[in-house]
This record gives C-alpha cells, structure tokens and sequence, in this order.
C-alpha cells in the first residue's frame, strides 16, 4: 500500500476554518482528509495559473476550498478556503 499524501495548509486557510461553524467545518475538514488518500481527486473546477498547475476549487456547502495536487513529492497544498460567492 501506498504512502497518503501529506496535506499542508496555509496558516490563512487555519484561519478561515477556525471562523467556519459546525457542520460545515466538518465537512470541509474531512474533504481535506480524504485528498491525502485520493489525491486525484477533482474539484468541481480548475483553472490553470501561471505555473500551468491544474488549481482545483471544490464547492462545499456555503464554501470553496482551493488546493492542488504536488504529485512528486506526495503534497496536497490546501491554498483557501471562502465564501464560495466570493471565489
């Protein structure tokens, strides 16, 4: 079996988590946990930035969580976490 991938967060997206309530935070944590065993896994969306990375946004509930996949060395970079109406 293959090693999970390692998930880092930006200390703003610890930030917007500490603001998120209840259910939601919930869900989001364990979306965020669930990259580290499939980090395939697609948002709901992409865009290509400067770099030509794949940016992966993934709506839940009221939120949007913006991350992507660093495949070489096994990390899953969690960029933001907002409003989905303001993503």
């Amino acid at each position: 079996m293959t090693r999970p991938y390692a998930i880092y967060l930006r200390s703003e997206v610890i930030d917007s988590l500490r603001r998120i309530a209840g259910t939601q935070r919930r869900m989001i944590a364990a979306y965020i946990n669930s990259l580290a065993l499939d980090p395939s896994s697609e948002g709901d969306y992409s865009v290509r930035d400067s770099s030509d990375r794949d940016i992966c946004i993934k709506i839940i509930g009221a939120y949007a969580v913006t991350f992507w996949a660093d495949h070489p060395v096994r990390e899953i970079k969690i960029a933001d976490i907002r409003n989905a109406d303001r993503a």
